[in-house]
Parts: structure tokens; sequence; C-alpha cells
């Protein structure tokens, strides 16, 4: 029989009814939405956690208000516990937009921010750097509040649930790893998910304390989770606990979980949480057969009448289907730039200056990223700032990118404005899953815009081969919800910047580092802004508009002062930001001209340079007086060698042989 010990010992008759009311809850909401969805009457899938109720009300009801809790897919009694009603959880189950993600998404994939729990997403452990990052956003403001976020036992393989534990533990954060162990992911049993004895054990290798609990004894999961968040609140760091438990039905509705032998379910069913939190409800004297049947028609009859409730509810219409993309922007707060002044200075001492203006103007502004503090970054952009601002607000991290840019969206959800460093944008794919399931779908989904800012060198042109050249864009933009910015000079480097910190979207800022100290330019004097989704006139001309960004914004200048000298007049259009893009200022152009060249670093396939040429050729065919050509590089890898890379990258020669292509025309 369980007993209450620790901190479950503190827990008044009313606290007790309440959580087995919620286990039961559980038990009756999960059992039936698994019957309906086996006979097709409810779309989408479910994810029973009937078995695990213990684990979830008992971690779930250790938190308090203002904490934050990041839920996996079976965690639907765990947000229930921290207060999303049941009519937030069947509205989101039949898709309707009143439901918490609108009918965007369905079944336990929501999140209530609003109510403390994080958005759920099909990835694990996802929520765990996202929590880590809310975390952080705590211990850098001094609040005594405290995240904990949960996954299954498979996800603790996962390189996602390694690099947020780690980075959490390193940085001391006020946060709580749980992990109930089912037994199974999906049908892999623990001794092919790891070598350990139990997943708890994992806490070792951080450096951090690790439990393991009874999952299946409400009482002892609240104990250690109440220990682990005290621990956290003051200061002491993250703990890890496991709950052994067992989920009475398959991974999914569709499963029938034949791979779980007959005795051993037959042995896990014998330790059934809630008959034995019934039996210690009953030694107390607060429940006995009469309530037990009370309490279970009361919340049955419940549940039905919100089922049928939330189906008559109004469904999405198509015009919601391409709203909350992004949050709309303020107004530039700072003047437009105006004449240089001073000494001329580099790209890097532009962003330098962008990032410390931010920094001293809103103490929300933190930088972080691998390298970024003391030693000022791999190319030295950050240099001299973590003197200033000190290690909260200067953040050396490990390697780790997913944790980086996942802490930035826990970060960004929590009020501050994270703008985290890539040594190399060449390194973003480890995190693009947290930055296009996250950061890009928060708001779209989850209803709460994530400002955030994730920068870093780009491009080919110092010989440094196919890992760190790459021009990411056109990959970028094909999600949606992201913006990317891709300055070419110090002056649009500094007020770009400074509009993407200011803007309360996921905005990546892409840095040409052939640009870094290559061009020098005065910039103009005090604070200044470039609005986010205008394009710059670099030169005006009348035979031929060069559509281009970047690097690339220079050797179409050189080209353009060589056609000029043969009569051909070039005009050149920097787009700035690929996200939103100006397409107003392109159609112009176009229409002026009746000619189009765009030219790109990105090879074509797929492109930003397909898709300037799809449209324009689509919506203004008839105002073109010739083909659209692309100058882009071979659709290969970026190699090292001298005559290679030249070859790969637009030169100066490729841009004047297609302008007069298209001149001649």
């Amino acid at each position: 029989m369980i007993e209450a010990k620790g901190h479950s010992a503190e827990l008044d008759s009313s606290r007790l009814l309440a959580m087995y009311e919620l286990m039961i809850t559980g038990r009756l909401l999960e059992t039936r939405l698994h019957t309906m969805y086996r006979g097709g009457r409810l779309p989408g899938a479910v994810y029973p956690g009937v078995g695990q109720e213990a684990a979830q009300v008992g971690f779930a009801s250790a938190l308090e208000a203002g904490d934050i809790f990041g839920p996996t897919h079976r965690d639907l009694l765990a947000q229930l516990t921290r207060g999303v009603t049941l009519e937030e959880t069947m509205l989101n189950f039949f898709g309707k937009v009143t439901g918490p993600t609108k009918g965007r998404d369905g079944n336990s994939h929501f999140g209530v921010l609003d109510r403390g729990t994080l958005m759920v997403v099909s990835p694990l452990p996802d929520a765990y750097p996202v929590a880590m990052g809310a975390a952080l956003a705590f211990k850098q403001r001094g609040e005594r509040r405290v995240a904990l976020a949960d996954c299954g036992e498979g996800s603790t393989a996962t390189g996602t649930w390694h690099e947020a534990v780690n980075m959490a533990a390193v940085l001391r954060l006020p946060i709580v790893f749980t992990v109930q162990n089912n037994q199974y992911a999906y049908s892999t049993p623990n001794d092919l998910e790891f070598s350990l004895a139990s997943a708890g054990h994992r806490a070792d290798g951080y450096g951090i304390p690790g439990v393991v609990v009874d999952g299946n004894d409400v009482l002892e999961c609240y104990a250690a989770a109440r220990e682990a968040v005290e621990r956290a609140r003051n200061g002491e760091g993250p703990t890890l606990i496991e709950a052994v438990t067992f989920r009475h039905f398959g991974h999914a509705g569709h499963d029938p979980a034949e791979y779980v032998k007959p005795d051993e379910r037959e042995a896990w069913l014998a330790k059934d949480p809630i008959p034995r939190f019934e039996e210690f409800l009953g030694t107390r004297g607060l429940l006995d057969q009469a309530g037990r049947e009370a309490i279970a028609a009361r919340i049955e009859e419940r549940i039905r009448g919100v089922i049928e409730w939330a189906q008559t509810q109004p469904d999405p219409t198509i015009a919601d289907l391409a709203t909350d993309l992004f949050a709309v922007a303020p107004e530039p707060s700072a003047p437009g730039p105006g004449e240089g002044v001073g000494e001329p200075v580099t790209m890097i001492d532009a962003i330098t200056q962008a990032l410390d203006e931010e920094m001293e103007r809103d103490e929300r502004v933190f930088l972080l990223g691998e390298d970024v503090g003391p030693f000022g970054g791999a190319f030295k952009v950050t240099k001299g700032l973590f003197e200033k601002y000190g290690p909260m607000r200067v953040i050396d991290t490990p390697i780790a990118e997913s944790a980086i840019v996942g802490g930035s969206v826990g970060a960004a959800l929590m009020g501050q404005i994270p703008v985290a460093e890539l040594q190399y944008t060449d390194f973003i794919y480890p995190g693009l899953d947290q930055l296009f399931n996250e950061a890009a779908k928060y708001l779209w989904k989850g209803g709460r815009s994530v400002p955030m800012v994730l920068r870093g060198p780009s491009g080919a042109g110092l010989r440094a081969g196919p890992f760190h050249s790459i021009s990411p864009e056109g990959m970028l933009a094909h999600h949606p919800g992201i913006k990317i910015v891709v300055p070419s000079t110090p002056t649009t480097a500094k007020g770009l910047l400074v509009a993407a910190i200011r803007d309360p979207n996921p905005v990546v800022y892409l840095e040409h580092k052939k640009l870094y100290r290559s061009i020098k330019e005065a910039l103009p004097a005090g604070r200044f802004e470039l609005p986010l989704g205008k394009a710059r006139l670099v030169r005006t001309g009348d035979d031929v508009t060069i559509v281009t960004w970047g690097a690339m914004v220079h050797t179409a200048t050189a080209a353009a002062e060589l056609l000029d000298a043969d009569g051909v007049s070039v005009e050149i259009l920097d787009l700035q930001t690929i996200v939103p893009l100006d397409w107003d200022a392109v159609f112009a152009s176009v229409r002026k001209t009746s000619r189009l060249v765009v030219v790109q670093e990105d090879v074509p396939f797929a492109s930003v340079a397909s898709e300037v040429a799809a449209r324009i050729a689509a919506e203004a065919f008839w105002d073109l007086d010739g083909p659209i050509i692309r100058v882009t590089p071979p659709h290969t890898h970026i190699p090292f060698a001298t005559i290679l890379e030249d070859a790969f990258i637009p030169q100066v020669a490729d841009i004047v042989t297609a302008v007069n292509t298209l001149a001649a025309s």
C-alpha cells in the first residue's frame, strides 16, 4: 500500500481528494477518447496516458502558480492538472476555431501558456529545451519560478534531451526534468533503449541529482517532484526524476500493443495507480465505495456533456488558413539613417554597435552561443560585450545548437529577447527542429509570438570549404513563420539588426562573412533602424533590373559599372530581407526596365531566385521584353580549391554576360 511521506505528508484532505478526482478524470476521459477513436467517431489521433495517472498528477501538482510545464503528447492529464480545462481540451480534439490551436493542430498537440503549459509538438522531447529557456529567463530576472519538462523514457536517447539537460546543469537553472518510463518507446522495450538499469541514472553524467520513483504511486511522485521543485526554486539547479510506470494501451489509438507479453501486462495491471490511491484514501476515511461511484458518475457526466458541446462549436474558416504567421511589428521607434559621419567602420563593427546599443536600451536583450563570452565569438562580433554586461546577458553555451535555439524560444516566450549566435550558419541543422517546429509555428499554432534573433556568418568566398560556406536563405524561406535578413553594408547591417531585435517574431539574420572586414563605410550618427521587408535601390537604371542581396550586391555593382561603360543601364535592387520580400519594389523595377536578372549565391534548385523568377513570370509576363535569367552557382556543394570555389560563386563576368544577353533581346 502507498503511504504519505516527505512532502506528500503535508497534503491535506482537500488536496488529496482533488488529486484523486484528477486521476479519475484522466482515466475516464482518455478511455472514452480511445473508444471514440477506435469507433471512428474522433478525428486525428489519441495517445492515451491510461495507467500513468499517478506520475502525471503527482508531477504537475508539485508546481505552483507562475511555474511552467513542458508536456509531451501523452501528458493530457498533466495539462488538466495545471489548469487547462476540459472545454479547451475537447475543442482542440475536434479541431474547433475557439480551441487552443484554432483547429491548426489536433488531439493533445496543444498548450495553454496562460495556464502555464507549453505547446506540444510531435518531435520528442522538444519541450525540454524550450522549458530550459523558460528557466533561463527566470534565473536572469531573479524570479522564484520553476520549469518542469516531461517526456517518456525513449526520448532520453535523443540529442535534444542531452543538450537541454546538459545546458541546464551547466547553467544551474531552476528546472526539473521528469521521465515517465512506461516500459516501451512505441514498441521498443527498455533493454533496447538504454543499457542503464534506469533512465534516472543518466543524471550522473550531468552532475545533477537523479531519483527513481514508483510511477504508480501518486504520493511518491508528488513528494519527489516537490522536493526537486523546491531545490530548483532555491537556486540549487536541476533534478532528474524517473517514474517507473506502465501504459495500459498502445502508443496511439491504432496500436493494439501486441508486443506486450500477457504476463507482463497482468503484473503491471495489478499495480494500477488508481486502486492503490483509493485504498490509501479509504484508510484515511476520505473515500468509500459510495464516494467512488458518486465521483465517477459526476465526472463521467461532465465529460459526456463537454464532448457533446464541443462538437457543436464553430469550425475554422478558409479565411483563417493564412493568418497568424507573423505578429504585427511596431512602427520603427528609431529614425532611419542619415548621412554617414566619422571614421569608416567594418560590418563587424556595425553589428557589434547594434548589439551593444540594443542591450543598453533594453535589459531584456541578451546574447547566447558558443564562445560569445570573454572570447568574443568566432569572428569577434561580441568582443567586449561580456565585460560590459556580464555572464547572465552574454552567455557562453555548450556546443548545442538544438538547446541554443530551443532555449531562445523558451526565454522569448517568457518575455526576454534572445540573440543567439551560430559560429557558422552551416551548423544550423541540429537547431532546425526547434526553429521550424517551435519558433516558426508558435504564433500560428499556440497564439504567442517568439521575439528572438538567430544570427551568424554565412556565404562563400573565403576558401572555407563545404562545411563553412552555405547560404541557407532558400531553405529557411521555405518554412513559414521566420523572417530572414541579409544585409550588404555596414549601415544596413546595423539598421536591420536593430529592427530584427525589436521585431516580435523569430528572425534569422545572415551575415556574409566575406563582407565582415572587406568593406567599410561611415555610419550615420546616433541610433537608427531600417524597416524589415523593404528593398534598397542601390542604383537606378533603364535597361535591365538586377535583383540580388548580400555579397552579390557588390558583385552586381561591379558588373553594372562595366556595363554602364558599354551603354547598358542597369538598375540594382538589394532585397535586404528575403522574408518578408518587398514584392512591390521588385515589380516596380521590372515594369520600368522590362528585363530581369536574379543573382544569388545560394544553389538554384527550389531557391529564392526560383521564386522571384516564377512570380514575375506569372504576374508580370506582359511587362517583360525577354526571358528571366538567373545567375546562380551550379547545384553542387561548395568546394575548397580556389579555382573550384571561384567557378561556384557567380562572378562579375557571369552577370555581365546575362545582362548583355537580355539587353540585346
